[in-house]
C-alpha cells in the first residue's frame, strides 16, 4: 500500500512537472491531483527537491529503456543515434497528444531545476545526464572504429555536442509547439561529427 501511495504521488507529480516546471508546481497540487494529504507526501519526500529527484530518476527510467532500445547493435552505430533521435521525437508527440502541448525534455529541463537545489541535485542531474552521454559516446567510439567519423574524433565531446544539440532542438520544438523540430538532429549530429550523410 505505502510503495503504491509513493508511486502514485511521483507519476502525477511528473504529469504536472511536464505540463508545467517543478517551480510551479506546488506540494498542495501535487497532494490534491495525488488525492493524498501533505504529511503522506512528506512522509515519502522529506521536500520538493527530494520529490523532484524522485520524478528524475522515474524519467530516466523511461529514457533509458528508450535508449537501451535504440541503441541494440543490429545496426550500424550512427543510425542508432538516428533511431534514437527518431524515438525521442515520437515519445514528445505522444507527451503532445498527452498533454495539449509539447513538452520540453523530461530529463534535460528537470535536471535543470534538481541541479539548482544544492550538491545531491547536481550530483543526480549529473549522474542521470552522463548515463544519457554514455550511449552517444559509445555509439561515436564505435564509428570511430568503424572509419566513419574522422580518428581524432573524442567521442566523449561528442557526446556533450549531441547532447546539447538534441537539448536545444527540444527547447525550440516547445517554443514552436513542434516535436518534429527534433528531427533535425540527425542531419546537424552528422555535421557535429563530420560524417557522411
Amino acid at each position: 500500500m505505502a510503495r503504491d501511495t509513493r508511486e502514485r504521488i511521483v507519476a502525477v507529480a511528473r504529469d504536472l512537472v511536464h505540463g508545467a516546471s517543478l517551480a510551479e508546481v506546488s506540494t498542495e497540487d501535487v497532494c490534491k491531483a495525488a488525492g493524498v494529504h501533505k504529511g503522506s507526501l512528506y512522509h515519502f519526500f522529506p521536500s520538493k527537491e527530494a520529490l523532484g529527484g524522485a520524478v528524475l530518476e522515474h524519467n530516466w527510467d523511461m529514457m533509458h529503456a528508450v535508449l537501451e532500445e535504440a541503441f541494440a547493435a543490429d545496426v550500424p552505430p550512427l543510425e542508432r543515434i538516428d533511431r534514437f533521435v527518431d524515438s525521442f521525437a515520437r515519445m514528445l508527440s505522444a507527451m503532445r497528444e498527452r498533454f495539449g502541448a509539447t513538452p520540453g525534455c523530461p530529463l534535460g529541463g528537470l535536471a535543470s531545476e534538481v541541479a539548482g537545489h544544492g550538491e545531491e541535485g547536481r550530483v543526480r542531474a549529473g549522474r542521470v545526464l552522463s548515463g544519457w552521454m554514455g550511449y552517444f559516446a559509445a555509439a561515436v567510439s564505435e564509428a570511430r572504429g568503424r572509419g566513419d567519423v574522422p580518428a581524432d574524433t573524442d567521442p566523449r565531446a561528442a557526446a556533450t555536442r549531441i547532447l546539447a544539440l538534441t537539448q536545444g532542438l527540444t527547447m525550440l520544438a516547445k517554443a514552436q509547439d513542434d516535436p518534429g523540430l527534433v528531427l533535425l538532429a540527425k542531419a546537424d549530429i552528422r555535421l557535429l561529427l563530420r560524417a557522411p550523410r
